[in-house]
């Protein structure tokens, strides 16, 4: 792959934070996510996956992303 990429700060709207954070704070959600950060970061690698996965059946090399 080559480079490491560093992490980089991104500015999320305050109202999709608190629902975030809402949704961590929810018994069933406290050991998977243990902060936002870490929220964020599952998140988005999931949804990649899955529309990496649809592009894939369109005919489209796949490409994984994370770990």
């Amino acid at each position: 792959m080559g480079k490491k990429i560093r992490d980089a700060v991104v500015k999320i709207d305050s109202s999709l934070l608190l629902e975030v954070e809402e949704f961590i704070r929810k018994k069933s959600h406290r050991y998977k996510y243990v902060n936002r950060k870490q929220f964020i970061d599952i998140a988005v690698n999931e949804f990649l996956q899955k529309e990496l996965q649809k592009s894939a059946l369109n005919g489209r090399k796949k490409v994984k992303y994370g770990k």
